[in-house]
């Protein structure tokens, strides 16, 4: 079953609160404040959904499914002791390059290794394929 998309009205509503840092059509990235208010009230013994609607965003535009992957994702970044981790850490860590080119070789090397992946789960589809002797 697809993930439920955004439509452009509900992105903007999610992105217009202070929790939210950035929305696409199929994902919402909230803030670590975000994170950390939801773990506490979680810890504290509410509810997801309810904690959803005490930081004033609507459940129904999220989804069961989303909030209980939101749920999931932050107990297991609280629980890594390494803190909650927002869209910034990701966009810190492409600033790491020190030139386009570096960029464009890390990005080749990423492409080359999905192609590696693809071949593989081909590879392992059609085992799964061939006629019983």
């Amino acid at each position: 079953m697809a993930k439920m998309r955004f439509t452009q009205e509900q992105m903007e509503q999610l992105q217009s609160s202070d929790y939210v840092l950035h929305v696409t059509p199929s994902q919402v990235h909230f803030s670590n404040k975000f994170k950390m208010e939801f773990w506490e009230l979680l810890c504290a013994g509410m509810e997801p959904r309810d904690i959803i609607i005490h930081l004033k965003l609507d459940p129904e535009i999220l989804g069961a499914t989303r909030i209980s992957g939101l749920k999931s994702m932050i107990r297991n970044q609280a629980k890594s002791g390494k803190g909650f981790s927002d869209l910034t850490a990701c966009y810190k860590s492409l600033k790491t390059y020190d030139c386009p080119e570096n960029r464009i070789r890390h990005l080749e090397h990423q492409l080359e290794y999905k192609n590696q992946e693809i071949e593989f789960l081909k590879k392992i589809v059609s085992l799964g394929r061939e006629e019983p002797k």
